[in-house]
């Protein structure tokens, strides 16, 4: 087998692969034997199965397509090596016609990273916003865990329910139809009402109301209700208001410290320490982020590199079907109700996902080239570390997510592709001019900085657009 490079032009490579007579017919007689051994056809020993016999069984069409299938395999893995390519994608294969006795041509086109000239990191300046912890910053904490601990407590008050109220209530509901009783969905359910939260048709029943008062109403559930067996149902719902209700948030004093916290902290000092170091412990995390962001934005400006469109296609296409989706899941708002509720257009929402793809893959490029040359690596620490965060953000056992990304190759290798770009951006930070700045406001977007380092963890392939 020989090769010859036919173009280069940007980070496209086309390759010629010729393989000589001799080795077609010595590759379909591999593939003869190979088979032979495997047939299982009755009256032949596995391994002494005639080639006339396979090609009835099989059709000598079968026999060369296998054949030029495991000579592709084997070109493709010899021009990758020889050349030392790093492709992004498969490459897009031109194979010739197969015949013993001919040779065969092959021709190989791939789409290569592409050539990163990097500058002198050490002469980069990038800006670490510095986030402080004041006294405020505490006390608003601490008001916050106060309010997460408060009870409801009912109120002696003999008057018409209004629509601020929260309301005790205990129901019993039916599925109904035509005034007739089908099926009992609820029985004496205890349940606290936020009459300016729930529905509309159920808040105006109540309201004008009075405690220990009984009575009953009917509400049509939408035809595209949820639950579908309820859908378009008509349920009616026998109610009597026990109490109103008041939201009391416990006092900060050490007596209510112990309490919510079971014993962890005695005094209302020691929980505002506590509090104080975690938000410390935020807020220097927020300034590392900010200098590692900042670095990145020096060195992908800095560097010298033509971004190809065809990387930055694909990494848009990915980006807008995972933001399609997350808009469904997270606000349950499909792409047209997004967009009419932030005056937006398609195209201006397709230009700000394609401006955050471009800087995706040129970050993605400049990082992947300074690992290279400062040869970045990581440990296992680093990846067990990273399954712990992983793990946490989606509120599972850590080492029952090991076990699922032990199990897929590809997932894995996404994993490793983010511990190392984290490490090679903490690289980055420590060898650029770090001049400091204060902080404007002391509460921004925590986590930020782990979407736009997933963003630029990797590149996706062909096949996952």
């Amino acid at each position: 087998m020989k090769s010859e490079i036919l173009s280069q032009e940007k980070n496209i490579v086309s390759v010629k692969v010729e393989y000589e007579s001799g080795e077609v017919d010595a590759a379909v007689g591999k593939t003869v034997r190979e088979l032979s051994r495997k047939a299982n056809i009755k009256g032949f020993r596995k391994g002494h199965v005639p080639r006339k016999t396979l090609e009835l069984m099989m059709g000598k069409n079968s026999i060369y397509r296998e054949t030029l299938e495991h000579m592709a395999e084997t070109a493709l893995e010899n021009v990758i090596s020889e050349y030392e390519l790093e492709p992004v994608v498969d490459p897009k294969i031109k194979l010739g016609d197969l015949a013993e006795g001919n040779a065969l041509d092959m021709e190989f086109t791939f789409e290569v990273r592409p050539e990163v000239n990097l500058p002198d990191v050490s002469e980069l300046s990038a800006e670490k916003t510095v986030f402080t912890v004041g006294g405020e910053e505490v006390d608003e904490t601490l008001r916050q865990v106060l309010e997460s601990n408060a009870r409801m407590e009912p109120i002696d008050d003999d008057r018409p329910a209004t629509e601020s109220d929260i309301v005790e209530t205990q129901y019993t509901s039916y599925q109904v139809q035509g005034g007739d009783k089908l099926k009992s969905l609820e029985k004496n359910k205890r349940n606290t009402l936020h009459l300016s939260t729930i529905r509309k048709d159920i808040a105006e029943a109540i309201i004008g109301r009075r405690p220990a008062e009984q009575f009953s109403f009917d509400i049509t559930l939408e035809d595209d209700y949820p639950n579908k067996n309820m859908a378009g149902s008509t349920v009616r719902y026998e109610m009597e208001i026990l109490n109103f209700m008041k939201r009391v948030v416990p006092e900060a004093n050490d007596e209510t410290i112990q309490e919510i916290s079971s014993g962890k902290f005695n005094t209302v000092d020691e929980l505002k320490a506590d509090l104080r170091r975690h938000l410390e412990e935020d807020a220097s995390g927020r300034s590392e982020a900010s200098l590692q962001e900042s670095a990145v934005k020096a060195l992908a400006e800095a560097a010298e590199i033509d971004v190809p469109e065809t990387m930055i296609d694909r990494q848009y296409l990915a980006m807008r079907r995972a933001r399609d989706s997350q808009l469904q899941k997270d606000i349950g708002k499909s792409l047209d109700d997004y967009l009419e509720s932030n005056n937006l257009s398609v195209e201006e929402y397709d230009e700000n996902i394609r401006k955050r793809a471009a800087d995706a893959v040129r970050n993605t490029l400049v990082l992947d080239a300074l690992a290279e040359r400062d040869e970045i690596s990581f440990t296992q620490d680093d990846v067990n570390e990273e399954i712990v965060r992983m793990a946490n953000g989606m509120s599972v056992n850590p080492q029952e997510l090991a076990d699922v990304l032990s199990k897929n190759r590809k997932e894995f290798v996404n994993l490793t592709a983010r511990v190392r770009t984290r490490n090679t951006v903490k690289h980055l930070a420590s060898l650029v001019k770090v001049t400091e700045k204060a902080a404007e406001h002391h509460h921004g977007d925590e986590g930020e900085e782990h979407g736009e380092m997933d963003e630029i963890a990797r590149i996706p392939a062909e096949d996952e657009v």
